[in-house]
């Protein structure tokens, strides 16, 4: 029976309550602070004292006298200028030689050049404007009618690039032909310095009724030149 109370109380001590397990924790977090605080407070002062540990060698001295005193090779001087004789003038008469021409050249037969076409520049004529900044635009086309004796060889084929001197009003003062192709099967062709049968008359004729937008140079209307084509 003693043995049973016994046995019963050494359970009891076991188990602890809330309170005394608590109280347990915080002595033994007081206990270690203490002690973390007594080593820092009796820890013995130590004064760093560094070491100096390197070697220090002896610098080279180099002596004047060992140097060795060098000199860069001049060039040879550049060789003198060429003189140049003097001319001295002599009274010798060079022979006169006579070139002779052959006045007998067999040209071919070339017709006479057209007369021109319009009024031409005289002094007091206004300033024509070789690149004006908005050049003539065409608001009338008069297309040149071909003679019957032109050729089947011409037709469709032939194209002539006119230059037009448009004046202020937009009329046509001067035109001129100033190329003539004559073009091939494969769209290659050849220049031609003139053409028969009435063609460039026609096409001068059609050009002065042409009638354009004139030309504007700093707003104002002004006197330009454009080109034009005449297709056969």
């Amino acid at each position: 029976m003693l043995e049973a109370n016994t046995l019963t109380e050494q359970q009891k001590n076991k188990h602890l309550s809330d309170e005394d397990y608590r109280n347990r924790v915080l002595s033994c977090i007081v206990g270690v602070l203490i002690l973390f605080i007594a080593i820092v407070r009796l820890w013995p002062d130590v004064t760093y004292e560094p070491v100096l540990d390197f070697e220090t060698y002896e610098q080279d001295i180099v002596m004047l006298d060992d140097i060795e005193i060098t000199r860069q090779a001049t060039s040879p001087p550049p060789p003198p200028r060429p003189q140049m004789p003097n001319p001295v003038p002599d009274d010798e008469i060079i022979e006169e030689i006579e070139i002779e021409f052959d006045m007998d050249l067999d040209l071919p037969d070339l017709p006479l050049p057209d007369p021109g076409f319009g009024t031409g520049q005289t002094g007091d004529e206004e300033r024509i404007v070789g690149n004006p900044q908005i050049p003539p635009t065409v608001v009338r086309i008069v297309e040149a009618s071909a003679p019957d004796e032109v050729p089947d060889e011409y037709r469709g084929r032939l194209e002539m690039i006119v230059n037009f001197l448009v004046d202020t009003d937009g009329s046509v003062e001067e035109v001129s032909i100033m190329e003539i192709r004559l073009y091939n099967d494969d769209g290659t062709y050849e220049e031609l310095p003139y053409v028969q049968y009435g063609l460039m008359d026609a096409v001068l004729r059609a050009a002065m009724q042409w009638r354009f937008r004139p030309a504007r140079q700093d707003g104002e209307q002004v006197k330009a030149f454009t080109r034009q084509r005449f297709n056969y």
